[in-house]
């Protein structure tokens, strides 16, 4: 069976490849890779658009997403717009500035997908799908 410390280890395995297969885009455009992804994040998700949902999500800190997020908003990659129904908010919202990075960012989070999974069939993805799905059940189940 396997243990919460190896769940645990091959999370932080994926995100540190993850990151890894961001460097070359970074060097290249001279943007952190933390700030690719969360520039990567927010197009790939525009339901979670907000710095907090960044922080949930990616489990990155606050500070950092701050940071990140301001860099962005100079660069012009990222626009901040008020939220409706909580003033206190900021919705981010990609600028069509940011559509070149967001394009060459997919591009490496396919060739990324496509390395990890490399060598499982068909069957083997849709069983692990089933069981993340079951898992994530789980975890919503726990978490309340």
């Amino acid at each position: 069976m396997i243990t919460i410390q190896e769940m645990n280890g091959h999370a932080r395995k994926l995100s540190a490849a993850y990151e890894r297969s961001l460097l070359p885009l970074s060097r290249q455009t001279g943007m952190p890779a933390t700030a690719i992804s969360i520039l990567l994040f927010l197009a790939n998700n525009p339901d979670f658009a907000t710095a907090r949902d960044i922080c949930q999500m990616r489990g990155l800190k606050r500070a950092i997403v701050s940071t990140h997020v301001e860099r962005l908003a100079q660069e012009g990659l990222l626009q901040r717009r008020d939220c409706p129904g909580d003033r206190r908010k900021d919705i981010l919202v990609c600028t069509p500035k940011a559509q070149p990075l967001i394009e060459a960012g997919r591009k490496v989070q396919t060739e990324f997908a496509q390395s990890v999974l490399e060598g499982l069939s068909a069957q083997q993805l849709a069983v692990m799908e089933q069981c993340f799905q079951i898992m994530d059940r789980n975890m919503d189940k726990l978490i309340g």
